[in-house]
């Protein structure tokens, strides 16, 4: 579930990944899900504008809501995953990233065979995205 905004420039960055992502691992069990935090009226136009292709709620002030439940209403764009049991399992907030997507949902893929549990996912996944994000920053500075 990806919480965006017509408005902010890295969620409009990111929606070409979420779309590969459904393309290529929605044989597997992913599903990507919007959710526009935004105007209906700049929603819609975008997405056709676009051609968004995968599921889309829209919810101005109530999407705001919905974002404050997971405590990152003021940060967008943010991305909540969640196994087939639909247990939150990691929240990047955030521009994702190819390499982060790639290893977040390959491990809620073992989580969802059974080779991981959650406690140990939880922390392996939380580590790679700070790993990830420092590399990132890194790589900016020089």
């Amino acid at each position: 579930m990806n919480f965006w905004a017509t408005w902010c420039a890295p969620c409009r960055r990111e929606i070409p990944l979420l779309r590969q992502l459904r393309t290529e691992r929605g044989a597997r069990g992913v599903e990507v899900v919007g959710v526009a935090v935004d105007f209906r009226e700049d929603v819609l136009k975008y997405a056709r504008d676009i051609g968004l292709d995968y599921p889309l709620l829209i919810g101005e002030e109530d999407g705001v809501a919905a974002a404050d439940l997971f405590g990152v209403s003021t940060a967008f764009p943010f991305t909540i995953f969640a196994d087939a049991q639909r247990r939150i399992v990691a929240v990047k907030i955030g521009e994702l990233h190819a390499d982060e997507a790639a290893f977040i949902l390959d491990h809620v893929e073992k989580l969802n065979s059974g080779q991981l549990t959650i406690e140990a996912a939880r922390p392996l996944i939380r580590d790679e995205i700070k790993r990830l994000d420092a590399l990132r920053s890194a790589g900016e500075k020089s």
